[in-house]
C-alpha cells in the first residue's frame, strides 16, 4: 500500500485513515483490538506508540456506541469524593488535565451549578468539607494547562451568585446557597474520539471499520485471532493476533459467548437527552425523585439533559429504548426541574449506550465506576483480555494500564507509555472542510459516518433537507456515489435518526 500523508492539526505528519483489509490478513500482529470505542482506540493507540504491530476492528463506524452516547463532559471526580474514594477522584482529576494538555481545542471550562439541601449530607457543610478535599487532591490540576483552560476551585455561593446569567425557566430551582465547581464540556465530542484512531493509524496500527468479530480463533487453550466479516461486502476474513483485546463495551460476551466463554459483568442502559431547548449559561444539577442527581448541560447552543439508568440489567448490547422509559425520564426531569416542562416533543436526539454495571443483593442495577479487566489465562484461555468500562474521562488512563499488562504478556522489553504527554491529531473547522477531509481521509463509509461523528451537522437532530443535500453531494463526489447511492444514504440517515426517535410513534 502506498502511504499519502497529509498535515493536520498540530503538526501530525499523518497517514491517510485507508481502510486496507488486504493489510488484515497479511501479517500475525502483535495484537487484535476488537471493538472501536474510546476504550479500543486508547488501547490500540498506546500498544502502537509503543512499537506493537496493532490491527484494530469495529463492527459498525468508530466510536458510535456508548463512547457517541454519553454528556459530552469531562470530569475531575468530585462525587468520589463523597465515599472518600481518594484514588478515582485522583484518577479522574489527571486525566481531566492530561486531556486539556493534549487535546486543548476539544474542551472548554464549564461551570457546574448543584443548589443544595439544608440536609447534612447535601448541604453547605458538606460541599464546603468536599471541596476542601478537592482542592488537596487537585492541587495540581491546571499544571501544564493553558491558561484559557485552568480551573478554579469549587466553592459554596449565595443564591444571587449561584443566579448568573440563568433565565427565569431555571431559576427557580435555586432557592438558597449552591455549590459551584469546574469541569470541562467537549466542544466535539466526537471528533476527540476520532482523535484517537488517527494517532494509532499515525503509529503504524491498521484500523478497519464495518468489520464484525464473529468468533475467536482458539489453538491449544491460546486465542490467536478472530474470525471476522466485513459488514459491506460479506467477505471473510481471519486476523491472527499474539493477543486478542476483547474491547467491544455492551457486547463482551457477544464474542466471547461464540466460542463457549463468558466475561459475565452485568449490563445496565444509560439515556441521556438531546432537546431543542436553548442552552442554560452553565450546566445545573438537580436531585430527582430518585435521590441522584440530574444536569441540564450546554452543549452547542442546545440543553442535554442526563443522565437516566436502567434499574435492572439488561441483555448484553440491547440499547432500545422504550417510550415509557423515555417519558419516565422526561416526568424526573420535569420533578427536577419543574420550571423547564419539558415534553417529548423538545427531544431531537436519545443517546442511549450499554455499560457494566454492579448488581445490589435487591436485584437491582446501578452503574460500575471501575473498569473491568479480565484476562482469561486466568480462566483456562491464553493470548485473551477483555476490558469494558464506564469512564470516557479516564479511558486513557485504563489503557495504559492494559498496554502494561500487555507488554508484560508478550514479553515486550519495557518502553514508558507516552499518551499523556503527546497531543492529539484533534481538527475542526468550516463544515465544508470537515466533510470533504472525512470522506478522503477518516475511512467515511456512509453518510451517516460524515453527517453524525465526523461533523457537528447531525449532532443535534436529524439536519433539513438542503443540509442533506449538500452533505450528500460533497460526500458522494469525493467517494464517487452515483444518484442512486447517494438517495440510499439520505434514506438511511433518515432511518438512523428514525431509530432514536421511535419511541415517540
Amino acid at each position: 500500500m502506498v502511504a499519502t500523508r497529509i498535515i493536520i492539526s498540530r503538526g501530525y505528519d499523518l497517514l491517510f485513515m485507508q481502510r486496507d483489509l488486504d493489510e488484515l490478513t497479511a501479517r500475525t500482529f502483535d495484537v487484535l483490538v476488537v471493538g472501536g470505542g474510546i476504550y479500543g482506540l486508547t488501547i490500540a493507540y498506546d500498544c502502537a506508540q509503543r512499537g506493537m504491530s496493532v490491527a484494530l476492528i469495529e463492527r459498525k463506524d468508530f466510536g458510535s456506541g456508548a463512547s457517541f452516547n454519553h454528556l459530552r463532559t469531562i470530569h475531575g471526580g468530585l462525587r468520589y469524593l463523597q465515599t472518600l474514594d481518594f484514588s478515582r477522584a485522583r484518577e479522574s482529576v489527571s486525566e481531566r488535565r492530561t486531556l486539556a494538555r493534549i487535546a486543548p481545542a476539544a474542551v472548554q471550562p464549564l461551570r457546574f451549578v448543584l443548589p443544595l439541601t439544608p440536609s447534612l449530607m447535601q448541604g453547605a457543610l458538606a460541599m464546603r468539607a468536599g471541596f476542601l478535599l478537592d482542592r488537596a487532591v487537585s492541587r495540581d490540576r491546571n499544571d501544564g494547562v493553558a491558561q484559557s483552560l485552568q480551573l478554579p476551585g469549587g466553592q459554596v455561593v449565595t443564591r444571587a451568585e449561584a443566579l448568573n446569567g440563568f433565565d427565569e425557566s431555571l431559576r427557580a430551582g435555586i432557592t438558597g446557597q449552591a455549590a459551584t465547581w469546574y469541569d470541562y464540556v467537549t466542544t466535539d465530542a466526537d471528533r476527540l474520539t476520532l482523535a484517537w484512531a488517527i494517532a494509532a493509524t499515525h503509529h503504524g496500527a491498521s484500523l478497519a471499520n464495518y468489520v464484525d468479530a464473529t468468533s475467536l480463533i482458539l489453538e491449544g487453550g491460546r486465542a490467536i485471532g478472530a474470525q471476522a466479516t466485513d459488514c459491506l461486502s460479506g467477505r471473510k476474513l481471519e486476523i491472527a493476533a499474539r493477543l486478542v483485546i476483547n474491547a467491544t463495551g455492551g457486547a463482551v460476551d457477544r464474542l466471547l459467548g461464540a466460542s463457549g466463554l463468558v466475561f459475565g459483568v452485568p449490563m445496565l442502559k444509560a439515556m441521556n437527552l438531546v432537546t431543542d431547548r436553548e442552552a442554560p449559561a452553565a450546566a445545573l444539577g438537580a436531585r430527582g425523585p430518585s435521590g441522584r442527581a440530574l444536569f441540564t448541560v450546554p452543549w452547542k447552543g442546545r440543553a442535554l439533559f442526563g443522565t437516566w439508568e436502567s434499574s435492572k440489567p439488561c441483555a448484553p448490547d440491547d440499547t432500545s429504548i422504550s417510550g415509557d422509559e423515555v417519558r419516565s425520564f422526561i416526568t424526573e426531569i420535569n420533578q427536577a426541574f419543574p420550571s423547564v416542562a419539558l415534553t417529548p416533543q423538545h427531544v431531537t436526539l436519545v443517546h442511549r449506550g450499554v455499560v457494566p454495571a454492579v448488581l445490589r443483593a435487591d436485584g437491582r442495577a446501578s452503574l460500575e465506576g471501575h473498569e473491568q479487566v479480565c484476562d482469561h489465562a486466568d480462566r483456562g484461555v491464553e493470548g485473551l483480555i477483555t476490558v469494558a468500562g464506564t469512564k470516557y474521562t479516564t479511558a486513557r488512563a485504563v489503557a495504559e494500564r492494559v498496554t502494561n499488562r500487555i507488554c508484560a504478556k508478550l514479553g515486550q522489553p519495557p518502553v514508558p507509555c507516552r499518551t499523556a504527554e503527546t497531543p492529539l491529531p484533534f481538527s475542526n473547522g468550516a463544515t465544508d472542510v470537515l466533510l470533504t477531509q472525512a470522506a478522503r481521509q477518516e475511512m467515511v463509509m456512509t453518510l451517516e459516518d460524515a453527517v453524525v461523528r465526523r461533523t457537528p451537522l447531525g449532532a443535534l437532530g436529524l439536519p433539513g433537507h438542503d443540509i442533506l443535500e449538500h452533505a450528500a453531494a460533497v460526500v458522494g463526489d469525493a467517494l464517487g456515489w452515483d444518484a442512486a447511492r447517494r438517495g440510499a444514504e439520505k434514506d438511511a440517515i433518515g432511518r438512523f435518526y428514525g431509530r432514536s426517535n421511535a419511541w415517540m410513534t
